[in-house]
């Protein structure tokens, strides 16, 4: 349609995953025959917002990564480019491939290969209405503060989210966040944190249980089961 937005899918599969113990970076271990990255790769180019791709990989990784998603045919315009030494680093060399300074970006870590168009869809949707969107999911555990191993205090859980991605935000306020985290020299563990110090309100939309994040070798076991 020649009125829609323009939404690029910047996966972020920048890191090695040392946790996982492998030589292989974890977003190319095999889950159920394909590795772990082109599970989001597929949820994105199936996800009927998203008009673009890109996917970021550590630099010593773009041939032979591309090789191992040989079986990934994207409906969408697909490019890949290398990361960074930060998270962030990694993220601009990804929103700087999406060329539509106009438009938005969803950004995910690869190492969340249980996300569903239904769940990104709903996250766009919000973030078309409010200005952005970040994925979380509240905590039901107990949660408590606690110092060299003995529980000092407790923390109100209903204050308390676990924050997944996608992260949606309009490219060109993105843009500016990480460029202003390069000025002064902030490293932030998530784009949302980054644009908060811009001074915009952050919006929290629907997670899911399913998007939770590949580190250990249990957690590929998990998936294994789950998907």
């Amino acid at each position: 349609m020649p009125d829609q937005k323009q939404v690029v899918a910047v996966v972020v599969a920048g890191g090695m995953g040392q946790r996982m113990k492998s030589a292989t970076p974890k977003q190319f271990l095999l889950l159920k025959g394909r590795p772990v990255v082109q599970w989001s790769l597929e949820c994105f180019d199936k996800t009927p917002e998203i008009t673009g791709l890109v996917l970021v990989l550590p630099e010593e990784w773009l041939e032979e990564g591309m090789a191992r998603l040989k079986s990934f045919k994207p409906h969408k315009p697909f490019k890949v480019v290398a990361g960074g030494a930060l998270r962030q680093d990694s993220v601009r060399a990804g929103v700087e491939a999406a060329t539509a300074a106009d438009g938005w970006v969803a950004v995910h870590d690869a190492a969340r290969p249980g996300i569903t168009p239904a769940l990104v869809s709903n996250a766009l949707n919000q973030a078309f209405t409010l200005g952005n969107a970040v994925c979380a999911m509240p905590s039901h555990d107990t949660l408590v503060r606690v110092v060299d191993g003995e529980i000092v205090g407790q923390i109100n859980r209903n204050e308390v989210f676990r924050v997944q991605t996608p992260q949606i935000f309009k490219t060109a306020i993105l843009r500016q966040a990480l460029e202003n985290a390069t000025a002064k020299g902030l490293v932030g563990t998530d784009e949302a944190g980054l644009v908060r110090e811009l001074g915009y309100r952050i919006y929290l939309a629907e997670g899911s249980e399913m998007s939770g994040k590949l580190t250990t070798p249990e957690d590929l076991d998990m998936f294994e089961a789950l998907l």
